[in-house]
């Protein structure tokens, strides 16, 4: 009897004792756990700020791309030479894009990046860019100028959202509608010029929309020009809009299928594809600084005209020029501008392709995607998001990293 007691004791010794140690185990791999999380939290603090707070090295390493392209020896993304925070070079982050139309020469891809940050054999990031507030423009009607010379867009839908995708209601949508003239010259090269601005103000309503509407202007404008001076036009559709102190500007413009829609501006490098062939006066660049207008909340961007030139055969050094290179099975052509300024947040290229007139946009503040490891949910990640400026214009910053080893 007291041996089976005895049993039946030493086995309930036992019991506890295999609780008591899977418990321990438990709340030693929980701690272990939350103490790697931590670890991991305080790598991508300190990393997030290397890349939004130091310029790099070199810190002109963005526009100087033709001196130290993969010289690099240290990443950040902050303006040289600035004093404010969390302002960030947009040249730097121009060459962060790279849009699949027309694939970035300059590229930093996601294992050089990696590599110059340390990462490449720990760790597994996703670094991602966006404008706060970014617009949606449909065409809802056009207008058919006098002698068959083309269809303008009149009419357009503005849908305005945040970087989380959800619709912005209340927001001052002032549209800057640029009329441009394009003309064949008899025995010279054809030309382009800004013929007239229109603007029009609208607040999105609860679903985050609003309608401009440039029909009457375009009637007026058309109806006081002689038949015989009306020439083929383009319609450039600037956007700029307040949101209780945020701002975000945009651009539209239409252009035929498969045609080049856009480009890279870096430093004083204009980069698009190589069969379009500019025209004189062909880049427009449009500021950020806003002019006050009337009625008082009624805002017109600046808009600059800058003549570019071509021969095909100069280094990129001359000024002004261009030269044709070559980056895998893609042709570009690199245009120097004298001077780009360096408030523009879009550019606009008019040109021809194929035989039509076509106006290119070339957007300064673009969305950023690189990746650099492969990433499986639910992965023991750290997400960070900070704001940051890009000119003047809000720009969410977001990093996720995470362990080869957890991934």
């Amino acid at each position: 009897m007291h041996a089976t007691l005895e049993y039946i004791g030493v086995t309930l010794s036992l019991i506890v004792i295999i609780i008591l140690a899977h418990y321990s185990i438990a709340v030693f791999l929980r701690d272990t756990a939350h103490v790697r999380e931590e670890q991991l939290y305080t790598v991508a603090e300190r990393l997030m700020d290397k890349i939004l707070l130091t310029p790099g090295s070199p810190p002109d390493w963005g526009y100087n791309f033709t001196l130290y392209n993969g010289t690099l020896t240290d990443f950040g993304l902050a303006a040289y030479g600035t004093r404010s925070p969390y302002k960030l070079d947009p040249d730097k982050v121009m060459r962060l894009a790279n849009l699949t139309q027309l694939p970035n020469p300059v590229y930093v891809n996601g294992s050089y990046l990696a590599e110059l940050l340390g990462l490449s054999e720990n760790y597994g990031f996703v670094l991602e860019m966006t404008p706060l507030l970014e617009h949606k423009v449909t065409v809802l009607d056009y207008y058919e100028t006098p002698g068959n010379k083309g269809d303008l867009p009149s009419v357009f839908r503005i849908e305005l959202e945040n970087y989380y995708g959800l619709r912005v209601p209340s927001a001052n949508v002032t549209g800057i509608y640029t009329l441009i003239k394009v003309e064949r010259g008899v025995g010279s090269e054809d030309t382009a010029d800004i013929e007239e601005i229109f603007t029009e103000t609208n607040i999105t309503s609860i679903r985050g929309e609003c309608i401009l509407d440039f029909q009457d202007e375009l009637e007026d404008f058309f109806s006081n020009t002689p038949p015989g001076q009306i020439r083929r036009y383009l319609a450039i559709l600037l956007i700029h809009t307040n949101w209780y102190g945020f701002v975000a500007v945009d651009a539209f413009t239409p252009a035929p299928e498969e045609a080049p829609a856009t480009g890279y501006v870096i430093g004083n490098y204009i980069i698009l594809e190589k069969d379009v062939e500019l025209l004189p006066r062909s880049a427009i660049l449009v500021k950020d600084e806003v002019i006050q207008a009337v009625p008082e909340y009624q805002s017109l961007l600046t808009v600059v005209a800058v003549e570019l030139e071509c021969n095909g055969t100069s280094p990129p050094e001359t000024t002004p020029a261009c030269y044709v290179i070559n980056s895998g099975s893609f042709q570009y052509k690199v245009y120097r501008v004298e001077y780009v300024e360096k408030l523009s947040s879009h550019i606009f290229v008019i040109a021809q392709w194929r035989g039509e007139y076509i106006s290119i946009v070339i957007n300064r503040i673009p969305r950023i995607n690189i990746r650099y490891g492969v990433y499986f949910e639910p992965v023991n990640s750290v997400i960070l998001v900070r704001e940051a400026h890009l000119f003047n214009y809000p720009y969410v910053v977001k990093l996720t990293l995470w362990r080869k080893v957890e991934g």
